[in-house]
């Protein structure tokens, strides 16, 4: 619990509110004792709020923010002001306009340098403008890189630069890369941002070099003053001049105290065709990861999504979608699209045998999810009593080495397509040796050990459903 201990009982405030005292700064005094940091930080350092008669009102410098403030915290805000006296109602709203001082102090460097038309650059890829804060789902895989986007937005170039994002395919990230955009176009309309994928920087790339024209294309990318570089793993060993443009494109920004955000599909340490220092780098920042989502926010999901596509579906057929797709939003938004479309055609309601008979023809690795190294890890970790944390450490006793050699043993047998580099780096491991040496292990041990022969054959069946 945030702000109080539901099984403390009745609580009694141990600070009281001195009658010359004003009440917002001792209430944000005792708000930032009583949440993380982080939260703190993103949320309310920077809060503006006056008491009005009985009430107390809080502005935003943004309507994502108010919205956020509304939904998740007004309520403890409440139940912490009474306890310094005040019993009013807590209005939350966006601030009318925006603060000449919050600009000069968020963005001091872009006041003047930046009146170019948007239309003399274009972007090639714009921002989704359905990808915002407020419509992304959050949950327990997804709360901290949220936290962190948001922050980045919040304050560009101010909270955690670089940022970088990474987690498996359909999980978030591009939402919450756009989500960025759209916010600081929203609260700071004089920025610039600039959304890329990879692939779409190493082809301008080519074509500036095709037509000699380098400047123009530096010039292009180093106007902007938020650049948002997603899915990084698709950047080829081979491609050494488009690592190096990368390279001086992210010291320009950084230098220039110019917001940057990185995504990808593995942590930097885990990409083993970048070049040393471009990890380096991308590993000097804030670096948080997206998870598949949890069986309740796969729920919050598949029910927002069906809410939007205006599809009537209930409660039973949600659970089921949830219970089948575990690891990816994307096909669970397939699978509704499937559903729309078979009731439309037979013209009757879904029902959970519909779905069943529906969904049976898709194929395996679209229909049942794909497993992944943090599927694995969840399931090792309950199965043989060791915690995440070590298991991805560098712990070396008996039991967490053991845990550790099962995780690779799973995931080099039941992940497709995954390289022995690539297992090793989910690691921390360099050497792709590692993961061989853990399979051996593993294989020996299966020859005389009945009981944990049994352990996996009971996690590869959990897995593979």
């Amino acid at each position: 619990m945030l702000f109080t201990d539901p099984q403390s009982g009745p609580q009694t405030p141990d600070y009281a509110l001195a009658a010359d005292t004003e009440l917002w700064p001792a209430l944000k005094a005792q708000l930032k004792k009583k949440m993380p940091a982080q939260v703190f930080s993103v949320f309310f350092a920077d809060l503006q709020a006056n008491t009005e008669g009985e009430k107390l009102v809080i502005s935003c410098a943004s309507p994502d923010v108010a919205r956020h403030l509304e939904g998740q915290y007004r309520r403890k805000i409440a139940e912490e002001a009474s306890l310094l006296g005040f019993h009013g109602d807590v209005i939350i709203k966006q601030a009318t306009a925006p603060a000449a001082a919050l600009r000069v102090a968020e963005v001091p460097q872009v006041t003047q340098r930046i009146q170019k038309s948007e239309t003399a650059y274009p972007n090639r890829i714009d921002l989704n403008p359905n990808y915002t804060f407020d419509r992304f789902i959050k949950g327990p895989s997804n709360e901290h890189a949220y936290a962190a986007a948001f922050g980045s937005a919040q304050k560009p170039n101010d909270y955690h630069n670089p940022l970088y994002i990474y987690g498996g395919v359909g999980l978030g990230k591009t939402h919450l890369m756009m989500a960025i955009g759209n916010h600081v176009k929203e609260a700071y309309p004089w920025l610039k941002v600039k959304y890329c994928p990879s692939e779409i920087f190493q082809s301008d790339l080519i074509e500036a070099m095709k037509d000699k024209n380098l400047a123009y294309f530096r010039t292009r990318y180093r106007s902007v003053d938020v650049f948002l570089l997603d899915d990084v793993q698709f950047i080829s060993k081979n491609a050494d001049f488009t690592q190096e443009e990368i390279f001086h494109t992210f010291n320009y920004f950084y230098q220039n105290k110019k917001q940057i955000v990185i995504s990808a599909d593995r942590p930097p340490q885990a990409l083993p065709q970048l070049h040393d220092r471009l990890q380096s780098r991308f590993q000097q920042g804030l670096i948080v990861d997206v998870k598949s989502p949890n069986f309740e926010t796969r729920i919050a999901i598949l029910k927002t999504k069906a809410q939007e596509a205006n599809i009537e579906v209930s409660h039973d057929v949600i659970k089921y979608l949830a219970t089948r797709f575990t690891s990816q939003v994307r096909p669970m938004e397939a699978a509704l699209s499937i559903l729309q479309f078979t009731s439309q055609q037979e013209k009757r309601p879904i029902d959970l045998q519909m779905a069943k008979m529906s969904l049976k023809a898709l194929p395996q690795e679209n229909g049942i999810h794909q497993i992944t190294i943090e599927d694995i890890l969840r399931v090792v970790s309950r199965t043989l009593h060791v915690d995440e944390k070590l298991i991805m450490g560098s712990n070396r006793t008996e039991q967490v080495a053991l845990a550790r050699h099962v995780c690779m043993y799973l995931a080099k047998s039941l992940i497709k397509g995954a390289t022995l580099s690539y297992i090793a780096g989910a690691f921390g491991k360099r050497d792709h040796t590692t993961v061989l040496h853990a399979d051996q292990k593993v294989r020996e041990l299966l020859d005389t050990d009945a009981a944990l022969q049994m352990q996996i054959d009971e996690m590869v069946e959990e897995l593979k459903f």
